[in-house]
């Protein structure tokens, strides 16, 4: 497979966090982080790059969206990829252990993708949580990396919110059909049960919201009710978690 010597455990668990948080469209060789991840294990850029596009052929959410990765996903790459299927947390502490195991300084992830001078914080890849990043990367994928509500384009701003919170269902938490792309302070909003939708994705703003009469409020929230939202292109929002929304926060009709 990929890279002159055949790839340990420790760095395909690696290779797994890694493509937990890169976009499908930046699994290439040219990729900074993937270039820094590649000098930590003693390989080409290219070597890292092949392993996760093979990560990308056996990945549910590349498949049903259409798209394809390398088709020479070794038996070890699908071992592996079998066992986070089975016991994603079991995978997830030994991802943060052997990520431990080559990161004398923490390897991190260029948000904007190019070199960055300006001292702004960048993500750590060692303290991700697979479960959280493979949620966040398949729910932004769906809504085309744009806020559902405002349109907004900007990575940094953008969350992955679950409509059933993550405390109150264990089984929900990895379905992106349980995720809406949402703004930071959109998410926020939902999270706290300030903002839902209806059954017609529409907006609905609690008692609370609609008696802000700050010009900020008003550009930011208000003006959104009745709004709806932008469709995904692949797992369309699970009405039967978004009447759980409603019903947990009292807002809106329940059906």
């Amino acid at each position: 497979m990929a890279g002159v010597n055949p790839w340990t455990r420790d760095q395909l668990l690696v290779a797994l966090t890694l493509y937990s948080q890169i976009p499908f469209g930046r699994l290439h060789s040219r990729n900074p982080d993937i270039i820094d991840y590649a000098k930590r294990l003693g390989r080409t850029p290219s070597s890292p790059a092949m392993k996760l596009v093979n990560f990308a052929s056996l990945d549910p959410f590349i498949i049903e969206s259409g798209r394809t990765g390398l088709k020479g996903a070794s038996k070890a790459d699908r071992a592996i990829w079998q066992e986070m299927s089975e016991d994603i947390s079991s995978i997830e502490i030994q991802c943060e252990q052997a990520m431990g195991k080559y990161e004398n300084t923490a390897l991190v992830l260029h948000d904007s993708g190019v070199q960055d001078f300006t001292g702004r914080e960048r993500t750590i890849i060692s303290k991700a949580r697979l479960k959280q990043e493979f949620f966040r990367k398949n729910v932004l994928a769906a809504y085309e990396h744009r806020c559902s509500l405002t349109e907004l384009e900007e990575p940094a701003l953008l969350v992955a919110s679950h409509i059933r919170p993550w405390r109150d269902g264990v089984e929900h938490r990895l379905n992106p059909s349980n995720g809406l792309c949402l703004s930071s302070l959109h998410d926020k909003a939902f999270d706290r049960g300030l903002i839902s939708f209806n059954q017609h994705l529409e907006v609905i703003l609690s008692p609370q919201i609609k008696k802000l009469t700050s010009s900020f409020a008003i550009e930011n929230l208000v003006k959104y009710e009745g709004k709806q939202i932008r469709l995904p292109v692949h797992y369309s929002p699970d009405m039967g978690q978004m009447e759980y929304h409603r019903r947990l926060y009292k807002l809106g009709e329940f059906s």
